[in-house]
């Protein structure tokens, strides 16, 4: 396995991440796979313009990829497995559930407390009447 501190072992890294073969990888990042072998090897670097498309094929940070340094705010872990960010993403969504029924109930309360003040003051004018 690639040393962790080379552009390759972390192309290999992400690849892996995702549970991409070797050959899924080039053909998403449109390269043969002898020169994503070669990549991930240290034998040859990416380009820039292919380091980019493989950030975006890996859904990683090209800085990330390209240093190993992960840019402040980056919604990345390269030791997660993609299981794990899944779970994160669920839990995410979760969360946002909880919040939405928690608002969906108060505008609920609010619109019953608004009938019952429009049911009052129909009924006063009614009775004013």
């Amino acid at each position: 396995m690639p040393h962790r501190n080379t552009v390759g072992s972390r192309i290999d890294l992400a690849r892996n991440q995702l549970g991409l073969t070797p050959s899924q990888l080039a053909t998403r990042a449109g390269v043969k796979l002898k020169t994503l072998e070669n990549w991930e090897t240290g034998r040859t670097e990416p380009r820039s313009d292919k380091l980019m498309r493989l950030a975006g094929v890996l859904q990683v940070p090209f800085a990330w990829l390209l240093t190993g340094v992960m840019p402040e705010g980056a919604d990345f872990d390269p030791a997660a497995s993609e299981t794990a960010r899944i779970a994160q993403s669920l839990d995410k969504a979760l969360a946002m559930q909880h919040d939405l029924a928690a608002l969906l109930v108060d505008v609920s309360a609010d619109i019953s407390r608004l009938q019952r003040d429009i049911d009052i003051d129909d009924e006063a004018e009614r009775t004013a009447a």
